[in-house]
């Protein structure tokens, strides 16, 4: 891909799992050629890249918009985080080194300020975020890569089914502290079931009798911010 595809993939996975990007929301190819000075040829790369990790809905014959996961496919979503997860984990707790505890504890230091700060959307982003770290420090880049294209596609049906995910996040926060503590004394059976509690914390947070009606933002505000 060239560099400006990267750079439109990237966005636009951001964006959604910064929930500023939302489902059923249009991409169309002409206006983003003009944001980023493109040809709509670039644009359908990107998109097509981003069709292929979930996130893009490019059904023929239709404008291309922000993929609205079903109830079966978020679940299948979960199953495989949890899959990948758990092999992760396993691997890190193999190889556990105190640089690797060091990185995780730091990590849930940034959580915890973005919490005190009240910083939403920063908040949302390290949290999933501690996850990929885990993946990153477990030594596989595939897996890693996965996983992280995974959360990008779990704020999309946090967001298309309403959900009290906000409400347990000082509680999801102490469990990756606790998490770290059980693999730094080498209880990983232990981490591993409070691991999976964890990410079921947050699937029986959605509701998926109740999709989620959402706005259109600007483009220009969703995809440029910050």
């Amino acid at each position: 891909m060239s560099s400006k595809t990267d750079e439109i993939v990237s966005n636009i996975r951001s964006a959604v799992a910064a929930h500023r990007l939302l489902p059923g929301v249009q991409l169309r190819e002409v206006a983003l050629g003009k944001l980023y000075g493109v040809s709509r040829t670039v644009v359908r790369q990107a998109l097509q890249t981003l069709a292929r990790e979930g996130l893009v809905d490019l059904t023929p014959g239709r404008i291309a918009s922000v993929a609205k996961p079903t109830p079966e496919e978020a679940r299948d979503t979960f199953d495989l985080r949890w899959a990948i997860e758990r092999h992760a984990t396993e691997t890190l707790a193999r190889k556990l080194t105190k640089k690797h505890v060091a990185a995780l504890r730091a990590h849930v230091k940034l959580e915890r300020a973005a919490r005190a700060a009240r910083n939403a959307e920063e908040v949302r982003r390290l949290g999933a975020g501690f996850h990929v770290l885990v993946a990153q420090l477990a030594g596989n880049a595939l897996l890693a890569r996965t996983l992280e294209q995974l959360v990008a596609r779990i704020a999309l049906i946090l967001l298309l089914y309403r959900h009290d995910y906000d409400e347990h996040v000082e509680c999801l926060q102490d469990e990756h502290t606790e998490f770290i503590d059980l693999l730094e004394s080498g209880a990983a059976a232990k981490a591993l079931q409070l691991l999976q509690r964890h990410l079921q914390t947050v699937e029986v947070s959605l509701n998926v009798e109740n999709m989620a009606v959402v706005d259109d933002p600007h483009l220009r505000r969703a995809l440029l911010a910050g």
